[in-house]
């Protein structure tokens, strides 16, 4: 297991990039581009591109996103308590996971801590501590007295706010914390680069790599990009809903630990029949651990690059509690991501 694969997943988790601010994200992606491409470009919408150039008659590309679920500041009161608003599109905030949360909020004089809180069980009673609280009875402290002292904070209305969990190993390969979603993804495809950039130029093909921006508000970085790309294939990169946990059905039966999730369709797209096969025919014969599996309640930066004519497959990191603090995944389901992808593009 690769030190600097964890040491790279631990930097690009605690980087801050919810919705719409992905800019500190995107400067570290830059960074291993220019060391690895010799060069990127950066679209108007804030997406970065690379592209590693090689003689093999193939070009290939990797999509993973920058952003981070998280929140806005939606009211501040005269006492010096905060409101928050989800910041992804179609989705309330999962009212169970916020109270107890610590937080840092993004202003333009730098990040300030906070925690999401309810009222005390003393307080609430013996019924009311039993059920889960409604969203305008839960609230973000800074420890202000009064508005005043917020604003002299730097913080306005609109600023983001991030969970501030960072990332723990756990024992075996487990690792937990925020913004799995999609760090591991670009992860994966910061390994894949860097791999295939010691390979020579004449036995390798040429691939695109794309780190996308707004992803969870309806892929509207993939969208800008895609009406311009033209590959043969292109894969995305995303977490998988793992439901190997206390609690779950196992509908899905994705586990951590047993390889990537091949993902054959999803709430907005069947993808590519030929280029799952292939994907599922290549990990059969190199030996590779992977799962299949049929997702709802979920979507990617896919469905945009198909609505565009390209051929799409999603491989997905199997990930526990999906846009929560404490998201989990295997550092041995990251290297077989990897390791699958260079065998494909092989």
């Amino acid at each position: 297991m690769s030190e600097e694969t964890l040491d790279l997943l631990k930097t690009l988790s605690a980087t801050p990039g919810p919705v719409g601010r992905e800019g500190m994200v995107q400067d570290i992606i830059k960074e291993h581009f220019k060391q690895h491409c010799g060069s990127f470009i950066q679209d108007r919408i804030g997406n970065v591109i690379g592209t590693l150039e090689g003689d093999v008659d193939k070009h290939y590309a990797v999509v993973a996103h920058a952003d981070e679920v998280g929140f806005l500041i939606s009211n501040i009161d005269d006492r010096g308590f905060l409101r928050v608003k989800w910041n992804t599109q179609g989705h309330l905030p999962d009212l169970r996971l916020m109270p107890g949360q610590w937080v840092l909020i993004m202003t333009e004089k730098g990040l300030i801590p906070g925690v999401f809180c309810v009222k005390t069980a003393h307080i609430a009673g013996p019924e009311d501590k039993k059920r889960i609280p409604t969203s305008e009875e839960i609230f973000l402290d800074i420890g202000a007295n009064n508005e005043k002292e917020v604003k002299e904070q730097g913080i306005n209305i609109g600023d983001p706010v991030i969970y501030a969990a960072p990332v723990e190993k756990l024992m075996g390969h487990i690792v937990a914390g925020k913004s799995m979603d999609d760090r591991v993804g670009l992860t994966v495809m910061l390994g894949v680069l860097e791999r295939f950039s010691k390979i020579a130029k004449t036995k390798r093909p040429t691939i695109t790599f794309v780190s996308t921006v707004m992803e969870e508000l309806g892929a509207k970085g993939a969208a800008a990009v895609a009406k311009d790309l033209d590959v043969d294939e292109l894969i995305v990169l995303d977490i998988g809903l793992a439901d190997d946990y206390p609690g779950t059905k196992g509908e899905a039966g994705v586990s951590l630990g047993s390889g990537p999730v091949v993902v054959i369709k999803d709430n907005a797209m069947h993808y590519s029949y030929e280029l799952v096969r292939r994907i599922i025919k290549t990990a059969e014969k190199e030996e590779i651990p992977f799962q299949r599996a049929v997702f709802h309640n979920y979507l990617t930066d896919g469905f945009q690059f198909a609505s565009q004519g390209q051929v799409v497959a999603v491989l997905a990191v199997p990930c526990r509690y999906s846009h929560s603090a404490f998201e989990a995944v295997s550092l041995m389901d990251v290297e077989m991501t990897i390791h699958l992808l260079m065998k494909l593009f092989a």
